[in-house]
């Protein structure tokens, strides 16, 4: 006679980490999906979108399995030709950082991106030679341009300290919640990411800052209220 085995627990759920994989998967594979879709008048506009995107799912990723808040990080240092509005990076809330009274992030050593050769995220004042931009084709971080800057020290040891000094790097940030939940300061205005194809032109100071010319020359990643994800072509941005 063959006895068959039954499971001490039939009724046994799925663990959190569990859960947390599976939403991992379906966030690559939509992903994939929609790039997939991308029509977009530029190649290298096309992989920056999918690298963006993949940063996206990480940094949500990350934040929900750790329990703490995760930031995508932007250099904003306009003296730094080779990271100035394309170096992007993942960093999460040191635990410790409330015990030595330090505000210091963790640097995930994976998630360093850089855009394209010629593509930049659309900040800071952009400047155009076309006179029909998109009225809505910039940035919208997590914090205002008009707060205080976020300063950052060189990682060390795997670690990022929040710290004004010399050698502090400048970021624009990207924050996600412990729900995978991108925050805006501007409710309901959502956070967006738009990334356009230029160049780098000098200023009268000496600093730097891209030119855009091409309407059709950008793409981006909108964020909705609940953790949704929209993926932008340039006629889905606003032409006045």
């Amino acid at each position: 006679m063959i006895n068959f085995k039954r499971d001490s627990n039939p009724r046994r759920g799925f663990s959190l980490l569990e859960l947390l994989v599976v939403l991992a998967v379906m966030g690559v594979m939509m992903g994939l999906l929609g790039f997939s879709f991308l029509g977009s008048s530029s190649k290298n506009l096309g992989l920056a979108q999918r690298n963006i995107l993949s940063l996206v799912h990480k940094a949500r990723f990350l934040a929900m399995s750790s329990g703490l808040e995760t930031r995508i990080i932007v250099n904003a240092e306009s003296s730094d030709a080779e990271k100035y509005l394309r170096y992007a990076e993942i960093i999460t809330l040191d635990r410790n950082s409330s015990i030595s009274g330090v505000e210091t992030w963790l640097v995930d050593e994976t998630s360093r991106v850089t855009l394209p050769e010629d593509i930049w995220f659309v900040a800071d004042g952009i400047e155009s030679d076309n006179a029909e931009w998109a009225s809505n084709g910039l940035c919208i971080w997590s914090a205002s341009l008009e707060e205080d800057d976020f300063l950052l020290s060189d990682p060390a040891r795997g670690k990022r300290i929040e710290e004004v000094g010399a050698g502090s790097v400048r970021y624009h940030y990207l924050s996600c919640n412990v729900q995978g939940v991108f925050l805006s300061p501007t409710y309901p205005s959502m956070p967006m990411l738009a990334f356009a194809k230029g160049s780098l032109i000098p200023g009268s100071d000496g600093s730097l800052s891209p030119k855009f010319v091409n309407q059709q020359d950008i793409a981006g990643i909108q964020f909705q209220p609940f953790g949704g994800i929209i993926m932008m072509e340039f006629q889905d941005f606003d032409y006045e």
